[in-house]
């Protein structure tokens, strides 16, 4: 939580259950493509092992705080999407710091978490998203309060557990694979 970005997310629905998303920097034609997200449902979430679990966080905040919208479409429509969306995981991964000001997409990839309670959104970026596309959160969090979120509670190890996760690069030993013979008949 100790940086944040606008993301804008461009989604294909798989199906139901799995949704795949682009995320750049911003809506326009020159956004810069910085990283991608794969949505679940609660369902295919609950299947993962318990050290995948750590890298996919719950939208249930991120909807009903109003902080995650969809510019230019109506909110009725918006609402119809988010309630499914509160009920999903997301596991985020960012190949483009563009808050560390790169020119280009240098470094590992990052895995990426979300808002998961209020007082974690920088107000500064907060305002300006609110003014740019004409949005009030808290209306937003007003309207978006009957949402629920996942049938079985947000998980425990879901948001990193409560806890920061930084990818880190590791050399390792590159030996050479035994071919294997073949056989032909």
């Amino acid at each position: 939580m100790t940086r944040q970005v606008e993301a804008h997310h461009f989604c294909g629905h798989q199906n139901e259950e799995f949704r795949q998303c682009l995320i750049y920097d911003k809506p326009d034609a020159d956004g810069r493509l910085i990283g991608l997200e794969y949505i679940i449902s609660e369902e295919l979430f609950l299947t993962l092992p318990d050290d995948e679990k750590k890298f996919w966080h719950s939208h249930l905040y991120e909807v009903k705080s109003g902080v995650l919208f969809m510019p230019g479409v109506p909110g009725p429509i918006q609402r119809q999407d988010h309630e499914k969306v509160a009920k999903t995981y997301g596991k985020v991964i960012h190949f483009w710091q563009v808050d560390r000001g790169d020119s280009l997409p240098l470094g590992i990839p990052q895995v990426m978490m979300a808002l998961t309670r209020d007082g974690q959104l920088d107000q500064n970026l907060a305002q300006d998203a609110e003014k740019r596309f004409g949005v009030s959160f808290n209306e937003e969090r007003e309207k978006r309060a009957y949402m629920e979120g996942p049938a079985h509670g947000i998980h425990p190890l879901a948001n990193a557990g409560g806890y920061g996760i930084r990818t880190v690069l590791r050399e390792v030993d590159c030996k050479p694979v035994q071919s294997v013979p073949r056989v032909f008949v």
